[in-house]
């Protein structure tokens, strides 16, 4: 390592820096272990990536800054595994080492299509676990073991599945794979037959499996098909599909030609004010609904027309235009509605221009706060005129009445989660969707198949941003979570957080299943904010595992100032009180466990966050505070020429009627600044134009506003490089 990197160097920095060199390196070792082991490089480079990790370590000491609510062992920790992606990129080059090659000779790539995929190197005199050199054992260039696992090892598509699995998943294919019987797996992975049938179950609702099947034409199917052929009724099996409108399906419910009082059907006005809402302004907007379904029956000489599905959505159409209630906002997100506003006459006639063509005019009516009898003609029409569809079913009995009704209503509408990730923008929920491909939610926890299926772990996720940045904007109900989540999260907290399971996954996923079992959707949230701020202390991670084991053994019942984890039980465990209780509760018993004084500045990080923004708003807000802010993070020799140039660099490059410019001024000089030393300026020109069209809330805070501008930066170079 060359001498002059430590040149300049705090007695702090170099504090932090013998933490992890010591001792042969041991901490930086242990950081480093689970990262080098997701490369799958050979042994003989894991020094190679160790000595790239003591680099990033150096330069990390250096500029992290102790002001922002991460701890350097997070800090670190992003930066290696950054360094260490960069190591693959540029050592993944053709003419630096053997790549796998497809049946073509193209390279093959990984399963994010970025990086190709490496052939690692093996040293002749690298030993096996008999003690025996490799050149010792290998007799010819052919192996048959090599052979009979061809199609394993270079087929993309089943390396692709298996990079989908849990490791626990991934180990019991490999040994089903080898034939290995099913109760020498049991013995050898350590796991129960019910273990054994879970993780098989999910295996095989896995998604990707799809990869391997094929549409198979078992019955004749000829695409050339003619489509537009009209069914006969005697070939569709007793049923038929029509168009009826919308004021047809009324007048037939009102007048007894349709029975919409079958004995097993359910009453009707069923949903909410908002699915009612939203209903209404779909019909208007003309747009498709489900179809409505009858069956038919025999009965006395009369054919009877019973409403099986749709009783909903033909009564809330039916109320609706009966005046009965105003389209409320809740739910109306298609209020606004295009019509148009046919020119009449004194007689009411709709006036013609000279190419005989009705004149209209492009109208829009906000239906919000109106009933039927409010809206314009035109709407009216459009709302009686309103084609559905509609199947019905001939000459049933009841028994096929009934079994009609099941079907229909055999299945599972929308959950809170699923319906409340709708509501927020793609890019936040690709933020939040990145986090849960975490391997901690694989690997780790007591997490099932139908918690990723149903949104609990999307859930999970987005509470965890809560807690850690936004306590005390804490939202029981989950629509309202995503919607604060959209409006205030930013990538860098998303990517604090996926740091954080990274490191937690490290050091529980094998310490059985007292452990893991604490780790449910409903008890992540709140585990994972008391291992953020363990993060804050320094310590050995495998400390915070002593920690669980305590509070699973003793801890649990333990009061302090005469309240316990018991007294929470019985309280609504979303609710506000209860889950931040809970969390700082937790971290008090935390800090009684390691002995740690809870006023101590070195050691705690504050958590009111008006305090945090009133400490770094003198770091930064002032023209001192942000000329120190540059030296101490930055440049450490700046000069006020230099700041004025920072600050004409960003009159030129941002526009200065811009929501960032007006809000983030002094986070933008010092932004400048960190261009300037990398002489990226032209590149930041170009992001932040972007950037500043598409964020428009900022913190108080300049240092947070800072840091989340700089964060996105380097992603946006880092795409540039790839």
């Amino acid at each position: 390592m060359k001498e002059d990197i430590f040149r300049g160097l705090t007695d702090q920095q170099m504090e932090l820096i013998n933490k992890y060199a010591k001792d042969d390196m041991y901490e930086l070792h242990k950081l480093c272990k689970p990262l080098i082991k997701r490369k799958n490089v050979a042994q003989m480079e894991d020094m190679e990536l160790l000595d790239d990790a003591l680099m990033v370590l150096v330069e990390s000491a250096k500029s992290y800054n102790p002001e922002i609510r991460c701890s350097f062992s997070t800090y670190l920790f992003g930066n290696i595994k950054r360094s260490f992606a960069d190591w693959t990129r540029d050592r993944l080059r053709w003419k630096r080492c053997n790549l796998e090659l497809d049946k073509n000779g193209n390279i093959k790539l990984d399963e994010d299509g970025k990086y190709p995929i490496p052939i690692p190197n093996v040293q002749l005199d690298t030993k096996n676990d008999d003690g025996l050199m490799l050149q010792e054992v290998i007799p010819s260039n052919f192996d048959v073991h090599e052979e009979a696992s061809k199609n394993l090892d270079t087929d993309d598509k089943v390396e692709k599945f298996l990079q989908t699995l849990s490791n626990k998943q991934r180990k019991i294919l490999e040994l089903k794979m080898e034939d290995i019987p099913k109760e020498e797996i049991l013995h050898t992975l350590h796991i129960s037959d019910r273990e054994y049938q879970s993780e098989m179950k999910k295996i095989q609702l896995n998604s990707n499996l799809s990869w391997f099947t094929k549409n198979v034409n078992d019955c004749n199917y000829k695409e050339e098909m003619n489509m537009t052929r009209v069914i006969k009724m005697q070939e569709a099996e007793g049923y038929r599909t029509d168009k009826a409108t919308m004021y047809q399906l009324i007048d037939q419910k009102r007048n007894g030609d349709m029975n919409c009082e079958y004995i097993l059907q359910r009453k009707p006005f069923q949903w909410s004010t908002e699915e009612r809402n939203r209903y209404i302004c779909r019909i208007l907007s003309n747009l498709p609904i489900p179809e409505i379904v009858l069956c038919e029956q025999n009965i006395k000489g009369m054919t009877i027309a019973h409403l099986i599905d749709g009783l909903q959505r033909l009564s809330y159409a039916e109320s609706f235009k009966e005046n009965r209630f105003k389209i409320g906002a809740n739910g109306a997100e298609r209020h606004l509605i295009q019509y148009r506003d046919f020119k009449t006459d004194e007689n009411g006639n709709r006036v013609f221009d000279e190419d005989g063509i009705p004149i209209f005019e492009i109208k829009v009516c906000d239906v919000v706060n109106k009933k039927y009898q409010d809206l314009p003609d035109e709407l009216k029409k459009r709302f009686n005129d309103f084609n559905v569809n509609v199947t019905k079913f001939f000459d049933c009995t009841d028994e096929q009445i009934a079994d009609h009704i099941r079907d229909y209503n055999n299945h599972a509408s929308m959950n809170s989660e699923q319906f409340g990730i709708t509501k927020i923008s793609p890019n936040t929920a690709k933020m939040i969707k990145s986090v849960t491909k975490n391997g901690f939610f694989k690997n780790c926890g007591k997490f099932t198949l139908a918690n990723d299926v149903k949104g609990k772990i999307d859930r999970a996720v987005a509470e965890m941003v809560m807690l850690f940045f936004h306590k005390d904007n804490w939202k029981a109900n989950v629509k309202a979570t995503y919607g604060y989540i959209d409006e205030n999260a930013s990538q860098a907290e998303f990517d604090i957080i996926s740091s954080d399971l990274s490191q937690l996954e490290s050091v529980i996923e094998n310490e059985g299943k007292e452990i893991n079992n604490m780790f449910t959707t409903t008890y992540t949230p709140m585990w994972m904010a008391v291992f953020h701020k363990f993060l804050t202390y320094g310590k050995d991670l495998h400390m915070f595992v002593d920690f669980l084991n305590a509070y699973n053994n003793e801890l649990k019942t333990t009061e302090i100032d005469g309240v316990s984890m018991e007294d929470f039980k019985d309280q609504q465990s979303k609710k506000k009180a209860t889950i931040t209780g809970k969390v700082d509760l937790l971290i008090k018993l935390m800090e009684q466990y390691f002995g740690i004084d809870e006023d101590s500045t070195e050691n705690n990080v504050v958590d009111n966050h008006e305090d945090v923004i009133s400490a770094n708003n003198d770091e930064i807000t002032t023209d001192n505070g942000l000329m120190n802010f540059i030296k101490n993070n930055i440049k450490d020799d700046v000069t006020d020429e230099d700041i004025q140039d920072y600050a004409d660099y960003v009159d030129d490059t941002v526009r200065i009627s811009s929501p960032i410019y007006r809000q983030c001024k002094q986070a933008l000089i010092a932004i400048a600044a960190y261009v300037y030393q990398n002489n990226t300026d032209e590149e930041f020109a170009e992001f932040i134009d972007g950037y500043a069209n598409n964020t428009y809330t900022f913190d108080q805070d300049q240092v947070i506003n800072y840091n989340n501008m700089k964060c996105q930066f380097d992603q946006f170079l880092q795409k540039g490089a790839a």
